[in-house]
């Protein structure tokens, strides 16, 4: 606001004026060279994934989350339904075309890239990836350091093959088919090595004195070994050795040798080309055999299986580690619904402790299975767990997934615009005028988180808003609009208003509004104590941004898309005037706004065509940045300080969509606000 309008509130809240309003000519004498365009730098984008099985049985309960591709933050969080379904939507960045899908669930690749087409994300997971659907695999990073693993091996058992193997170290002597693993196998490995939760802790069972480990022939049989999934940062190998039941080593000079059958236990995109589901034959047994399962850890030098780290043997008294309750390094579980043994290694010694090892014995997971089934005792074997034994609350989320573990109406947070960022408004308010297009007159950073259930809905949310500017002698107010009803909220709590320009209901949204309403203050300046401008002229005192955080609790659990997309329909008021709203261009007013502005001065709104808040030559007076907003000094046109923003709008958003980053070329710093 840079052209005084002496209206009695400001009188009586004893304000000093802004100077008279110099015009811009480069605002005024702007032709209509933006067309229609809305100025968004962000839209909505649908999600739909699906996660089954290869015969169709859903995946449920899997927690994902989609991630910026370059900053890692958060952008979205949800769980799939009974159907193995996510479906969503979400606004983002117009200048991204990308997401890191992460799923956290044994047995789904963990880092996708998935694409953004057509204002879409996509991807059918039937079993396995359909590469057609993703840019590519996420390598995470391999890490060969350990403070306590740093030597390699040099003596010890020799080491042998099974078959040949190709450059990625996946043996020649695969079955021809894959395996069939199920949702089923899947529920019950996640139910009983979820990642991230410590065995020691959670199943200190599995690692209690007489727990075989090993696999105890008692039948002639043939044994299979299949890969399943691997969360390691190292180029593991597997093998096996044998020995009479009878008889098991005492000492590592009781193995002779180790006959390697997955050189390279890294999946597709991790450092390795394995897929979940290939399978190999160890061989004939005869009764009075044990085999024992062995990981030589980081034993993929490239080419073949040498100088590793260490080798965790299925016998733990084999194991390196001093400590006698720190030698074991698998679990052997029975599987009895899908006949069927689970074993999950500790690939990292146990007493590296807390640098590395974080004991969820899940770096590599695979199933033995036999024909016949019987031939393998199952004597001191300890049985799987069942979904839903590790869920507290019983809202069907494994507890490890669960950030509520104890309140089955609540599951998850999600926020917006990540759980470390927040975004920006920016609003000139001379509005229907224009003003000197600094977007100065109020400056609010914003963040939102919301709370779900295990249904995907939200029960509460937290808005936080935090105002950094004022370039305004205008008493503004501030609020947004949602699209529930205000009936379905149930109580707002944190607002920062007075008892005269606002008039709420009791449940804190406003009185005769159609819509929820929700106004954070009616006058910013108070805020700060003080009526002169905040943070807009560098050579003033630099003032502390001001937090004002609102608590919003829903009287029914809602779907983001019935509340809207975040972050909703934000507003300014202007000059204690209730109906004179500002609005982002194309938002629509509240309720209680003036259509007495609409058409006037500069304002080119007209409700029958669907256009709102954009001037004759097609500016807006307010501007949503995704990310917190480098804004410019007083009386700096934008175009001035950020100098791709006129390019970005003259494209109509095709070229420059990140206009606003400190990219070299980009920004004239001298005409940016810089404390």
């Amino acid at each position: 606001m840079k052209k005084l309008f002496l209206y009695l509130p400001i009188l009586l809240f004893g304000c000093v004026p802004e100077p008279d309003f110099v015009k811009n000519p480069k605002v005024e004498q702007s032709e209509s060279v933006y067309g229609d365009f809305n100025f968004a730098l962000t839209e909505n984008r649908t999600i739909n994934l699906s996660f089954t099985d290869q015969n169709g049985a859903a995946h449920q309960g899997i927690k994902i989350e989609l991630k910026h591709p370059d900053s890692d933050q958060v952008l979205f969080k949800g769980v799939t339904n009974s159907t193995g379904q996510l479906v969503s939507e979400i606004s983002l960045p117009t200048a991204l075309d990308r997401v890191i899908m992460e799923a956290n669930y044994i047995g789904i690749p963990n880092r996708l890239i998935l694409p953004i087409q057509n204002k879409s994300i996509k991807l059918d997971f039937r079993g396995a990836v359909n590469l057609d659907q993703v840019i590519s695999y996420e390598i995470d990073p391999r890490t060969e350091s350990s403070r306590l693993t740093n030597a390699r091996v040099t003596a010890g058992p020799t080491i042998k093959y099974a078959a040949a193997y190709d450059n990625n170290g996946v043996p020649a002597n695969l079955e021809p088919t894959l395996d069939y693993i199920s949702a089923s196998v899947l529920q019950n490995i996640n139910a009983s090595l979820p990642e991230s939760q410590p065995v020691p802790q959670f199943h200190p069972t599995y690692l209690a004195d007489g727990k075989k480990t090993t696999l105890d022939i008692v039948e002639q049989a043939d044994v299979w070994l299949t890969f399943v999934h691997e969360g390691a940062g190292w180029r593991n190998s597997i093998g096996f050795y044998t020995y009479t039941t009878s008889q098991p080593p005492r000492s590592l000079n009781d193995i002779s040798s180790i006959t390697v059958l997955f050189p390279n236990l890294s999946a597709k995109g991790s450092g390795g080309n394995l897929k979940s589901g290939q399978k190999v034959r160890l061989g004939r047994f005869e009764p009075g055999t044990s085999v024992g399962i062995v990981l030589l850890a980081n034993g993929w030098n490239g080419s073949e299986v040498k100088d590793f780290y260490h080798t965790v043997f299925a016998d733990k008294n084999l194991n390196p580690e001093p400590d006698a309750k720190l030698k074991q390094h698998n679990v052997l579980l029975w599987d009895e619904e899908n006949k069927l043994f689970l074993l999950g290694f500790e690939d990292v010694r146990r007493d590296d402790i807390p640098f590395k090892c974080d004991q969820d014995f899940n770096d590599a997971i695979l199933f033995v299975s036999s024909n016949p089934v019987r031939a393998i005792s199952t004597v001191n074997v300890s049985p799987v767990d069942k979904p839903g034994t590790l869920d507290r609350d019983g809202d069907g989320i494994n507890d490890n997934l669960d950030e509520y573990p104890d309140d089955a109406t609540k599951a998850y947070d999600s926020y917006y615009p990540s759980a470390t960022s927040y975004g920006s408004f920016a609003f000139e308010d001379n509005w229907p005028e224009m003003g000197d297009y600094d977007f100065n007159d109020l400056v609010v950073d914003y963040q939102f988180r919301h709370t779900h259930n295990s249904a995907n809905k939200v029960v509460e949310f937290e808005s936080k808003f935090k105002f950094r500017a004022i370039g305004a002698g205008f008493r503004n107010g501030f609020g947004f609009g949602t699209e529930l009803s205000p009936s379905d909220v149930k109580s707002v709590a944190g607002q920062r208003i007075g008892p005269n320009l606002i008039k709420n209901s009791a449940n804190g949204t406003e009185s005769n509004q159609t819509k929820a309403v929700i106004i954070v203050t009616d006058n910013a300046h108070e805020l700060f104590g003080s009526y002169g401008f905040v943070n807009t002229d560098p050579s003033a005192q630099d003032i502390t941004p001001v937090e004002v955080k609102l608590t919003i609790k829903l009287n029914a659990a809602k779907l983001l898309s019935e509340i809207g997309a975040a972050p909703y329909n934000p507003f300014l008021i202007v000059s204690q005037d209730r109906g004179r709203e500002v609005h982002l261009p194309s938002y629509k007013p509240t309720s209680l706004a003036s259509a007495g502005y609409f058409g006037t001065a500069n304002d080119n709104t007209n409700p029958g065509q669907n256009r709102y808040y954009t001037s004759k030559t097609s500016l807006p007076w307010a501007i949503h940045i995704p990310e917190s907003f480098d804004y410019p000094k007083e009386k700096t046109d934008i175009r001035g300080g950020h100098l791709r923003f006129d390019n970005w709008a003259k494209s109509t958003g095709y070229t420059y969509m990140d206009w606003y980053r400190p990219q070299i070329g980009y920004r004239d710093n001298a005409k940016l606000f810089k404390k």
